[in-house]
């Protein structure tokens, strides 16, 4: 079985950071250890720092890959604070060699391995270059800044202007025919060679321009029968001397390889034949930033594992004290919109829209998980006010949202009531440094 996925939120507050949530960010573990970092609000390194003790995988040392939805500030302030953490930044001491000679780029840099990769929108090149000149910001490391650029966009030139520690090959990616960016990021297995994940992403509707991601795991080996062992062990002897094996178990850990071809056969001496069991779909996980309408996205996140939606407002009568007795829920969601955000019932639609957790064919039915982060700063953390608070109730609250519109209950119905039964579909509300495993 492989290892689970890990989604930690880093920072799960809209706009502002408050006394308990901090601004957006989020990191997903990868199972070879690697840290994707999507979003990167002010405070972020300080959360990184903060939750190593709680969830002891999170290091900076395993962050290579940094993913920007797009460029408001509570989305990427801290960002290159960050960058110069990471790669031992110095502010400008006399004589200190990472100073010396960073008037201009380096050409002999080109064929460096980047310490750091960042992928974004149009504009995120200039950011850190202006972020990093302006503040005398000299790197021990490089990095490299590949943006994705929307149709009709002017490009930017990747080299010009460089940041002395900038490599000049970061690239423009351009969108296909059905606006999609599609594979801008490769993982390959570490010692198999495929395409272990991959990541595609699309614009959605905000009031900048905007990214979503969708990170695609590889086909995953079949569950082996159970009978398969007894079965070897049964012939073990004669399968010695005419498989080649000279332990016939081995043939299991074959089967264990997506690369293991599909007519894989183990004939036993009794004539009976074990064959290899069909793959299984890896995971699927959509990141979407702030957003009115993530549509463009559907077709990459359609039959996604995992969906994260923001769900920046909802209109909670007799739940949170501070809900106006003229608003309903259309205003409020109208209001939402307007500013380009989304409520939980928004998030609980798209998540039905796109069959969140409902591809057919996998041997076992996944759990669809929908999480819900990006709250506004009057929305605290679940413990605020300890276990059977007014926050506990608030959020309890905007997880029922979603819940409901996912399995298609009218706006508003039973908020004050008990839960739903939701087989195979779970909502979570993100909670700074609580982490969130995705299983395989």
């Amino acid at each position: 079985m492989p290892p689970p996925i890990t989604i930690i939120p880093l920072g799960t507050s809209s706009a502002v950071p408050s006394s308990t949530r901090n601004q957006s960010s989020l990191a997903i573990l990868l199972p070879s250890s690697s840290t994707l970092l999507f979003d990167v609000g002010e405070g972020t390194q300080h959360q990184l720092q903060r939750f190593r003790s709680t969830t002891p995988h999170v290091k900076l040392g395993k962050v290579e890959k940094i993913f920007i939805t797009h460029l408001h500030g509570d989305h990427v302030f801290g960002l290159c604070p960050l960058l110069a953490t990471l790669m031992n930044g110095a502010g400008g001491a006399e004589n200190d060699p990472r100073v010396l000679g960073a008037a201009a780029a380096d050409p002999s840099l080109e064929d460096s391995k980047p310490r750091i990769e960042l992928y974004g929108p149009q504009g995120l090149r200039d950011y850190i270059r202006s972020n990093l000149t302006l503040t005398y910001t000299h790197l021990d490391g490089i990095y490299v800044v590949h943006e994705l650029h929307l149709p009709g966009a002017v490009p930017s030139d990747p080299a010009a202007t460089l940041y002395p520690k900038e490599l000049p090959t970061g690239r423009n990616i351009h969108p296909d025919a059905a606006g999609i960016w599609r594979d801008v990021c490769v993982w390959p297995h570490a010692t198999q060679g495929y395409a272990e994940f991959t990541l595609s992403a699309a614009p959605i509707a905000h009031t900048v321009p905007c990214v979503g991601y969708v990170l695609v795991e590889s086909a995953l080996p079949g569950k082996i029968p159970g009978d398969y062992v007894k079965r070897i062990a049964a012939h073990k002897a004669a399968l010695v001397k005419s498989s080649g094996y000279m332990n016939p178990m081995e043939w299991l850990r074959l089967l264990q390889s997506p690369m293991c071809p599909a007519d894989t056969v183990l004939e036993l001496p009794d004539g009976s034949r074990l064959v290899r069991p069909p793959l299984r779909p890896g995971r699927k996980i959509t990141v979407l930033g702030d957003t009115s309408d993530p549509g463009a996205i559907i077709p990459l996140a359609v039959g996604s594992d995992v969906l994260i939606h923001e769900a920046t407002n909802a209109w909670l009568p007799g739940v949170d004290p501070l809900t106006k007795g003229s608003e309903d829920y259309a205003t409020v969601e109208e209001r939402s919109k307007s500013r380009g955000h989304s409520t939980p019932e928004m998030a609980g639609r798209f998540a039905k829209t796109i069959g969140l957790g409902e591809r057919q064919e996998a041997e076992e039915q996944r759990e669809g998980l929908l999480i819900l982060n990006h709250f506004s700063s009057r929305y605290k953390d679940d413990l605020a006010d300890g276990p059977g608070g007014q926050a506990e109730k608030v959020m309890h609250s905007i997880r029922m949202c979603a819940e409901r519109a996912w399995v298609n209950e009218c706006v508003g119905s039973g908020l004050n009531g008990g839960d739903i039964i939701m087989e195979g579909r779970r909502v979570v509300c993100a909670r700074d440094g609580v982490p969130i495993g995705v299983k395989a």
